[in-house]
């Protein structure tokens, strides 16, 4: 209960109210005894002992009868040194042992005291010691310099005590008052606090429930209706918000259910958090399925922890066969609220019915092909022999130069048909074994320099780094390095430059074809490395181009673990680059 705030509150009124009052009355107390004590002596010297005063009993010392005249003087002046029943004066011998007068019936021993012990010697004692219990003034009465008699005024201090202690008993009381005006003061102003905060309280206990409804009432213009007014907008906010979210989550809920891709999403620890009936058809599993039974059952080898640390622009791809279907999974991570890694979301697609039709395609691509061999051989056969034969001046002899042209194209074609589908249908196995793979770039290079120079370019070698131990299949790679070096040849104008460099660099060879040509425009640039696809189909024609060189340029290098990459700017050149592994023999 007195951990609440308005207990605080109360306690804060009270204790400031005691700290006030205790303040107040020890000063007030301080002053009353200060002022009596400095009361006493100012008082006695400058109204009671005047000089004239002083002189009469020091003319009264040295009549006949000394004692009785003294005492005389000192009652007559009892007013002035405010003789009561608290102050008493006294009339001493010289050396003030004996007690000759006083304004007492029985005065009793005088106690020697620093002002009495003054003046016996002759000077006047008034010192005021607060902390004695008593007040005392001693004035010297003297006869040509020789003290006769002592006048000795004490003041017991007992008017003192009872003022201070009445003083001290309304102070007491008023602490007591002020106390109890202070809780109820605080009692009020606690509550006029308290209750907008308890108010806030129960809105805040009923929005951790998902109650928005409920509008708290404000009362005032102060810091706490501002608060509640603040408070009521927030909920509101919030309501709106949830409502909003709900909506999307709904909408998105409604869209993932309908799709025909499966969609299966897991957070950072490989906890299943949703999943659309699509990807419980494909892949059949549980609910609540963690990420690695997901892969396991799947029979696919990767672990959350990989995903975790890649780019978030990055998506892994992987294809596997589940209950006769051949399946294409995505898995991409996603960031949380805090821009940090907050799991992986996996995209299922049945890609079985692709699949087949891309087989079907490859085996007609592969079967034509082989078909086209015997009659265009037969094609060019006949043209060459008839060539042969024909007058080379007659008209015909164009047409049949022609037809032993565009024959010699579609064996081109064929030929890198041919090629793909091996390919594809992994038919071609690589006969690896170690070689310089500097050497070989650069036997490339010269093999071409001779047309390059025809064409009026300039076409340069240079070596970086040792790349004398590459592990791949030499044949393969003069394919490669000849279709890359020779589009570069192809699309750069008379004037231009192809510069080829290899090298190698920690664990990766690389060779990279830089030229000052024609480019290739943006837009063209993913679609590069597709299959019969021509940037400038008339000059590609023109030059002898089949569309296929760089799709087989890819696969071959991919068949070797490495990648290869274009970059271009149209009007300024291109620049192809090719990575592979260095592997260990």
């Amino acid at each position: 209960m007195f951990k609440s705030i308005q207990w605080k509150i109360i306690a804060i009124f009270l204790l400031l109210t005691l700290f006030v009052m205790i303040v107040v009355g020890t000063f007030l107390l301080q002053n009353i005894s200060a002022y009596y004590h400095d009361d006493f002596a100012t008082t006695l010297s400058a109204q009671a002992f005047t000089p004239s005063v002083c002189a009469e009993l020091d003319a009264a010392s040295k009549n006949a009868d000394p004692v009785g005249e003294i005492t005389e003087i000192m009652n007559i002046y009892s007013v002035r040194m405010m003789i009561d029943s608290y102050r008493n004066y006294y009339l001493l011998s010289s050396d003030g042992a004996e007690v000759l007068s006083s304004s007492l019936a029985e005065p009793g021993e005088v106690l020697l005291t620093p002002n009495l012990i003054s003046a016996m010697d002759g000077q006047v004692g008034k010192e005021i010691d607060r902390s004695a219990s008593f007040m005392d003034y001693a004035y010297p009465i003297t006869d040509g310099g020789e003290v006769r008699y002592i006048a000795y005024i004490m003041d017991s201090k007992d008017e003192l005590y009872d003022i201070t202690r009445n003083i001290f008993i309304n102070i007491l009381w008023a602490l007591v008052f002020g106390l109890l005006i202070s809780a109820f003061l605080g009692l009020i102003l606690s509550r006029t606090i308290i209750m907008p905060i308890s108010n806030l309280q129960i809105k805040a206990e009923q929005l951790s429930e998902g109650v928005f409804g409920h509008r708290i009432e404000v009362r005032s213009r102060d810091e706490i209706g501002r608060l509640t007014l603040a408070f009521n907008e927030m909920a509101s906010r919030i309501d709106k918000s949830l409502s909003d979210i709900s909506a999307e989550k709904n909408k998105v809920e409604a869209i993932l259910s309908q799709m025909t891709d499966g969609i299966v999403a897991f957070d950072q620890s490989g906890e299943m958090i949703h999943s659309n009936n699509a990807a419980k058809e494909l892949a059949g599993f549980e609910e609540g399925i963690t990420f690695d039974g997901f892969v396991k059952q799947l029979g696919i080898s990767l672990t959350i922890e990989q995903l975790t640390y890649l780019d978030r622009n990055r998506v892994v791809e992987k294809e596997t066969e589940v209950k006769g279907r051949i399946v294409r999974l995505l898995f991409a991570p996603y960031a949380d609220e805090a821009d940090k890694n907050g799991g992986t979301v996996v995209v299922m697609q049945d890609i079985t019915k692709q699949t087949k039709l891309d087989m079907a395609r490859r085996e007609f691509v592969a079967n034509v092909s082989h078909e086209l061999r015997t009659p265009i051989t037969t094609i060019k056969s006949y043209a060459e022999t008839i060539l042969d034969m024909a007058d080379e001046n007659a008209p015909e002899t164009n047409f049949l130069k022609v037809i032993d042209s565009e024959a010699d194209r579609m064996t081109r074609i064929v030929t890198d048909l041919l090629s793909l589908s091996k390919l594809d249908n992994s038919a071609t196995a690589l006969d690896k074994k170690v070689f310089d793979l500097s050497l070989l770039t650069e036997s490339v290079v010269k093999k071409l320099e001779i047309n390059a120079n025809n064409l009026g370019l300039t076409l340069s070698f240079r070596k970086e780094g040792d790349a004398s131990l590459f592990y791949g299949d030499k044949d393969r790679m003069e394919q490669v390095i000849t279709n890359i070096v020779s589009n570069a040849v192809k699309y750069t104008p008379s004037g231009g430059k192809v510069e080829v460099v290899c090298g190698a660099e920690y664990t990766q060879a690389y060779i990279r074809v830089s030229d000052n040509g024609i480019g290739i425009p943006d837009k063209d640039l993913p679609r590069i490395f597709e299959r019969f696809y021509r940037v400038d189909k008339a000059r590609s024609r023109e030059s002898g181009g089949t569309g296929l060189g760089l799709a087989i340029a890819k696969e071959l290098v991919e068949m070797h673990g490495g990648k290869i990459d274009i970059k271009s700017r149209e009007g300024k050149g291109t620049s192809v680059t090719i990575t592979l592994p260095m592997i260990n023999v």
